[in-house]
Formats: C-alpha cells, structure tokens, sequence
C-alpha cells in the first residue's frame, strides 16, 4: 500500500470479499504535488495500533496548494500522534501554558494540501495532550485551503483541543457527518499572557481544553459550513463540547445549518463556542440536551447572529447563568426569528438565572415562543435578560417565576404572555428533532412575516404563520 500510494493517482485494494485491516506502522505520506484517490471500497481499515499516526500530507508552503487526497469508504482506526517541544507546568506561573507544543492530527496530518474525506469512519484515534495549541485528534490540517468532509463518522477520537478535527488557518466543510463521543481533553484553554514564555510561542496560557469534536482557529481562513451533522455526547474540559470557532483579526462567516446538537459537555458552551464571527447563521438545526457550568448550549461573542426555525431544548447550565445561550457584544444587526426556546435550566439557585438566553439583547426578536425555560432565583429574569430585545409577534409563558411567583421580565417589548402547549422534543419530520404545537395553540396563525418554510421544510403561509421553529 505504501508503494501505490506514493507511485498511483488511484490506490484501491484486492484483498477479496471479506472486511480486512491493515497495521500501519509508520505513517504512510502521501505525495501532495499531484491528486491522489485511495478508495477502501468499504471493506478497509487502517489500524494504527495505537502507536502511530495513519496517513501524512505535509509541504513547507502556506495555503497554496490545491493539489492533495481523496479519501473515500474506508477507515481509520487507533491513530496517535505522538507528542514534541513538551514544557512542564510553571509551578511559579501555573497559569501560563504548558504542555505539548506538537502532536496533532492521530490519523490524519495534513499543511497545505487538500482533503477530502468521503464515507470514511475515524474511530479511537489520539492526537497529544495537554497542549495549547495542539488539536485533532483524528484530523490535524495547518494552512489548507480546503478540508472537506461528506459522510463521514468520527467516534470516540480525542486531542488536547478539537477531540475529532482541529483546523488551523484552514477552510473547513463538514456536511451529512456524525460527531459522537470525542473528548477535548487539555485544560486552562489558551489565551494571550504577554507574561507568559509559550509553547511553541510566547505569550500564552493555558493547555487546551477546547472543542470536545470540532476546532477552529486562526485569521486567514474564511467560511466554515457545517451542515446536515449530528454532534451527540461529545465532551470538552474548558469550551465548547462540540465546536470551537474563533476568527482572529477579521470576522468570518460560520454557517450551521440542518445540524443537531444533542448531549454535548463542557466548562463553558454545552455545545458551541464561536468568537468574531459575521455573520453567524444558525438555520433550522436543533440544540438539545447540552450541558455546562455556564451556558448551556452555547456561548457566542462578538459576532452579528442570525438564528432562524432553530430550537433550543433541554438545555441547563449547571452552576451558572445562560440555560441556553450566552451572548456578549452581539451586532445590532443580529436576529432572532422564528425559534424556539422550551425547557431550558439555569437551577442551581440564587444568582444563576436567564434560563433561555443571558446578555445584551440589542436587536430584534421576531415570531419567538418562550417555553417554560425555569430557574430557582425569585428575582432576576427567569427566561432572558433585564431589558428586554426589541421586536413582535413573540410568546412566553409562564407569567410569573416558578419560585417566589413574582412577574418574569419580558425577553421582548411587547410580548405576550400565553402558554404555548408545546409537545415533547421529538421526529416530527424533517431532519432534525422539533417541538410540536398543540391543536389550538396560541402559536397558531400568531406570526407574521415567517420564512417560507419552517425547521422541518414544511412550507408556510408567510402573513398568518405559527410562531416558533415548527408551523
């Protein structure tokens, strides 16, 4: 396989009709001056025993290659990365960073080359950790200019950040994959201490933590996609459970689209953590069951946010405040329409509140239903915030907190206080899971101006349509 690799355009495998694996013993590279197909026809796996990292692509240059590999029907298994530039902790100036300064990428290592990944499974691979920078724990890719991935399985991977797929400075697309069971496993995250000697460079803190399946890092990478994705049980020690993005320098677009977000962990941002993001679009996808000491399912900074037939459920913060969302230095050209929020927590007493969303509300929240998203603090806003987001045609329900039973603030001026009677978080069509209004809601024909079609695709009447994410 080595040989073909290095010598063919197309490597596929004679091996008969049986499933066979094949032990890697070094990692295989593979050229990047020219395209490259390896097709396992569905039978293969790679087996790095857990000794070695699978395949390589690496060139000295910087985003300019598009020349690279096409992996398809096959997978990758026990790939690890073994660890370089090792620093111990400060014991001194335990917050500066420490750890590995090299190790990413267990299966998969990848600088400036492009990739392609197609139905291929990544289970049980490994990159380094702790470390600040180091991620991907089955695909590492440094200055590439397009990673794609389509159909895909990442199960069970783990890295310092980026349990499944770290992406530094590099442009990422993730469509029709399941995320299931990664783990960020560094601590102290990484962040600039000017004080601080580094890893690898100075200036830092921490050893990682971030992005218990997906991680995001750099300036000179553009739009992220993710769309049609699963992201369940994933967990992250310090943010983001299930995916990290931060954009240093200029703001770049996130798009998550069709995409669940169910039972992901971590310090901060159940599921999603995303920094410096224009615009951040959150389309008919469904956050669930995510938990966090504080904010639940996701915490967004500094970015213009468009959440449109999306639903956020079950979600709980669980010593802190944002059951939901947490959001800080938002654009006032951001927007709520046409979600909903239903049965998220921030419950660990007084002082921890805003079950559905904490933080500025400086924009509009249009077609939005607010379903008994509960806290146990008397006094502070059971569902949002303090001053409530401008906008129309929006519900919320309970009228009052469920302890001590004083008025909750409003999460929108105007908005009317009715029970929505939604059902239970289920498969009601479409491809992700949705809450169902019952007959006779006061959701039903409350809206107006609605998108087209709701969360399930289901197409709506745009002048009298039900308010939330299901019509």
């Amino acid at each position: 396989m080595r040989a073909a690799v290095g010598s063919r355009d197309v490597v596929t495998f004679n091996c008969g009709a049986d499933p066979v694996t094949i032990r890697v013993t070094s990692p295989i590279k593979v050229p990047t001056d020219h395209n490259t197909v390896i097709d396992g026809g569905g039978k293969v796996t790679l087996d790095g025993g857990g000794a070695t990292r699978i395949l390589s692509l690496m060139r000295p240059d910087y985003r300019t290659n598009s020349n690279g590999l096409t992996l398809q029907r096959i997978a990758l298994i026990n790939g690890r990365a073994a660890g370089s530039g090792y620093v111990a902790q400060d014991p001194n100036a335990p917050q500066c960073a420490w750890g590995y300064g090299e190790g990413g990428g267990g299966a998969i290592e990848v600088r400036d080359a492009r990739l392609h990944v197609i139905d291929v499974e990544f289970r049980n691979n490994a990159a380094a950790s702790p470390g600040p920078d180091i991620a991907g724990g089955a695909i590492y890719a440094l200055g590439s200019l397009d990673v794609t991935v389509v159909g895909s399985r990442f199960v069970g991977n783990t890295g310092s950040n980026g349990g499944a797929v770290g992406l530094m400075q590099s442009n990422g697309r993730f469509v029709n994959s399941v995320f299931e069971g990664n783990s960020a496993t560094g601590v102290g995250m990484n962040s600039v201490d000017a004080s601080c000697p580094g890893v690898g460079h100075p200036g830092q803190s921490g050893a990682g933590g971030s992005s218990g399946a997906i991680s995001v890092d750099g300036s000179d990478d553009t739009d992220l996609l993710v769309c049609g994705s699963r992201f369940v049980a994933n967990t992250a020690r310090e943010l983001a459970g299930a995916l990290f993005r931060t954009a240093n320098v200029s703001p770049r677009r996130t798009t998550i689209d069709r995409s669940l977000f169910d039972g992901n962990r971590a310090r901060q941002g159940g599921a999603l953590f995303v920094s410096n993001s224009a615009p951040l679009e959150i389309v008919a996808s469904t956050f669930s069951n995510n938990a966090a000491v504080a904010f639940g399912a996701a915490q967004i900074e500094r970015a213009s946010l468009a959440i449109v037939n999306s639903t956020f459920a079950g979600n709980e913060a669980t010593q802190g405040v944002g059951g939901a969302l947490y959001l800080a230095s938002l654009d006032g050209a951001s927007s709520i329409r046409n979600a909903t929020f239903a049965n998220n927590r921030s419950m660990a007493g007084g002082g921890y509140f805003a079950a559905a969303m904490f933080g500025q509300l400086n924009f509009p929240i249009v077609n939005t239903v607010f379903s008994n998203n509960l806290t146990q603090d008397g006094g502070s806003p059971m569902q949002c915030s303090f001053s409530p987001a401008p906008g129309a045609f929006d519900i919320q329900w309970p009228r009052n907190h469920a302890v001590g039973g004083a008025p909750d603030f409003p999460c929108v001026d105007g908005i009317v206080f009715a029970d929505p009677a939604l059902g239970a978080l289920a498969d009601n069509g479409g491809p992700t899971p949705t809450l169902m209004p019952a007959g006779g809601s006061a959701l039903r024909g409350a809206g107006r101006d609605c998108p087209a079609t709701d969360q399930r695709g289901q197409p709506r009447n745009p002048a009298q349509c039900t308010i939330g994410a299901v019509e």
